[in-house]
This record gives C-alpha cells, structure tokens and sequence, in this order.
C-alpha cells in the first residue's frame, strides 16, 4: 500500500497537531513542514529528525514528492494557498475557517473538482467520541425528533487577529449540527457578549 506523502504549510498553533496525527498513521508520512519562524521549525526538526523544512512554503507547493497540503495559517492566506496547493495537482486540508469570503470558498471547490482533487476543511470534533455518541443516539431514535439545537460556547481558543469570532469559532458548532441532524437549519439565533476584565 502506497503512503501519502504530507506537506504542512503552518506549525504554530494547530500544525504540530497536523504533523502528529499524520505521523501516527498508516498510510501517511509527513515529507516537509514549511513555516516563517526559524524557532518553530528547529522544534519540529527536534521532535522529527526525518521531516523536512523550509522557511518557503513554495517548496511543499511545487514538491512532486508531496500528495497532500495541509494549510494551518492565518486565515488571510488560506486561500491563496489552497488555490495554489490545488493548481500544483495536491490533495488539500484547510483549517478552519476555510476561506475569508464564500466567493473564494465556490472557486476553490470548483478548482478542486475540475482538477479531481480533495478539499477538505478541518472540522476536528466531528471526530471526537462525544459528537460520535450523539450521532449514534440521534440516528437510533434515542433521542426522539430533533427541533431544537443549543450550543455554548466555553472555550475560546487562540484568539485571532485576522478574523472574527463567528467565523472562527461558530464554524465548530455549526458544523457539529449539520453533522448531528444530516441537515442545514431552517433558522438561527446567535447571542454574543463581551467580557470587560
């Protein structure tokens, strides 16, 4: 069984989860880790002697040895990357949030199916056994018909400076409830506040 070989582009906040987890797999293998801080890349050297890296993320893009980039970086510059990721004929894995404007979101999955290549975005608690357990019981009927979602938010994460809070960290639960019903919401009500400390 042939091995993906793995490029990631980003190894701040949520890339060495990226490079672990692809590291931990079967029929994947992280080649190249590409980010600006020279820091960050001597600390991904350090915990894998085997991956390459590179201040130029140009190298995972252009590479022939690489089948999959995965984008994990401001959200400014997803799509440009993604963009690029998809003309140089790679799979792609994108953090969330996806892209800055839908606009961009239709032509990278237009350039995606034009070109037969994956584009995923990184919802990563629709893996979480929590979700899977809901899952299972709404589709047991454990729960009765579903007419009402709630979610809460009470971790806030990194806070990030490129875009706002609803498309940040709203993306989660918005994706957690399509998942759950198997549909879009016919309607929402969303509730902010800010905390003065």
């Amino acid at each position: 069984m042939n091995k993906y070989k793995v490029g990631v582009i980003g190894c701040g906040y949520w890339g060495p989860n990226l490079i672990r987890n692809f590291t931990g797999l079967s029929r994947t293998s992280v080649e190249m880790v590409s980010d600006l801080s020279s820091e960050r890349l001597e600390r991904i050297q350090g915990l894998y002697p085997m991956v390459k890296t590179t201040q130029n993320a140009g190298d995972i893009l252009q590479s022939p040895a690489i089948d999959i980039v995965c984008i994990a970086t401001p959200v400014s510059t997803h799509y440009a990357l993604a963009r690029q990721a998809l003309e140089a004929g790679k799979h792609v894995l994108v953090e969330k949030p996806f892209v800055q404007y839908s606009k961009q979101a239709l032509e990278l999955i237009a350039l995606a199916d034009k070109k037969g290549k994956k584009l995923m975005v990184d919802h990563t608690f629709l893996f979480s056994p929590s979700v899977r357990k809901m899952k299972d019981m709404i589709t047991q009927n454990a729960l009765g018909k579903i007419l009402y979602f709630y979610s809460t938010r009470v971790n806030l994460g990194l806070f990030q400076k490129d875009i706002n809070v609803v498309w940040d960290l709203a993306a989660h639960d918005i994706a957690i409830a399509n998942y759950l019903l198997g549909a879009t919401p016919e309607s929402v009500s969303v509730t902010g506040r800010r905390l003065v400390v």
